[in-house]
């Protein structure tokens, strides 16, 4: 085992998460000061800078020709989100399930996981099913942006009809589900240090380039030193590790009950991964993995669904399918280590 490689590959994930906080920061700033509305800068900026992790990962092992490490990061990077931290999460506290993403983000998220399988099938992702998971990606944020529309539209509605004849406070509805996890994250971003926002964008770039290519490269001589598959290794360490955010961010969600942002956050980043992430990276380099096995695609399926009927079902993720979730992982990465 190479102690220096370990090492680097802690560094390496160190830089990226830090590159990709620069990025979102600057990105945010400069978007603050031309007056973009929260709603534009969480929906593009945000959501892509917390994606890019992620992107930059699979964008560096597939031009370094690991294809299996590229699909791997967001095969794993899925299971881990959805079996593990939402599984924590709802052990920590039930989560309730807001219509909106019962209706909207849930689908979404399962149609990318069942298209993702369907184009794996034959061993590739080509540039055209990368241009397909784009366009499906695009049509996602058109329709999160109309729902808001139509959601602000009644609350203008409401107002006008109470406007006249009462003068008792109204309580308005609100968006939730992922576009309100990013909209947040968007206010949560208070523009520090504005002046210097261009050179933050310029060493986060910079700090996401450096840091992916030592993860990925790291990674790739840890696994051959160890003899094990390189779909492991993207399933495992780099999906666990470019996912560290949601997990942290979602579990101090559902540690204070903000349990719908906590959902939110983890359904945004499996439809980011797939969509934006696999899509974007298969039109650069088409990928061609050997290694992610029917098992793998089966968990990824079979989480995606379990996600879904939990989520649907009363409405409500109880704790006890948290649990379920969680042992799901549990078995899965036993199943991993045993097959090494």
């Amino acid at each position: 085992m190479n102690i220096a490689d370990i090492i680097l590959m802690l560094v390496g994930i160190v830089v990226v998460l830090r590159g990709a906080d620069n990025l979102t920061e600057g990105s945010v700033s400069v978007a603050r000061k031309f007056h973009m509305p929260e709603l534009v800068i969480g929906l593009t900026i945000v959501a892509f800078g917390t994606s890019m992790p992620e992107f930059c990962v699979s964008m560096a092992s597939a031009l370094n020709g690991t294809s299996d490490m590229a699909v791997g990061n967001v095969v794993g990077s899925n299971i881990f989100n959805v079996l593990l931290v939402v599984g924590v999460c709802a052990v920590i506290h039930p989560m309730s399930v807001e219509m909106s993403t019962i209706r909207r983000d849930l689908p979404f998220a399962f149609c990318a996981t069942v298209a993702l399988i369907f184009f794996l099938a034959d061993g590739t992702m080509t540039r055209g099913e990368g241009w397909l998971m784009v366009a499906m990606f695009v049509m996602y944020i058109w329709y999160m942006l109309r729902s808001i529309q139509l959601l602000a539209a009644t609350v203008t509605k409401k107002r006008k009809s109470t406007s006249a004849g009462s003068t008792s406070a109204t309580v308005m509805p609100q968006e939730s589900g992922t576009s309100s996890t990013l909209i947040g994250k968007a206010r949560a971003l208070n523009g520090r240090l504005r002046a210097f926002a261009p050179l933050l964008i310029i060493i986060g770039l910079a700090e996401l380039v450096v840091g992916a290519d030592i993860f990925v490269g790291s990674a790739t001589r840890f696994a051959q030193s160890l003899g094990v598959s390189e779909a492991v290794i993207g399933i495992t360490i780099l999906g666990a590790g470019t996912s560290l955010p949601e997990l942290a961010t979602s579990v101090v969600a559902a540690w204070k009950g903000s349990t719908s942002m906590a959902l939110g956050n983890v359904i945004g980043s499996c439809v980011f991964n797939i969509m934006l992430i696999l899509g974007l990276t298969s039109v650069i380099v088409p990928l061609s993995p050997s290694g992610i096995s029917t098992v793998d695609l089966a968990t990824l399926f079979i989480s995606a669904l379990a996600l879904y009927v939990f989520s649907f079902t009363n409405k409500t993720m109880e704790r006890w399918e948290g649990a379920v979730l969680a042992a799901g992982f549990v078995a899965y990465m036993a199943w991993l280590l045993m097959n090494v």
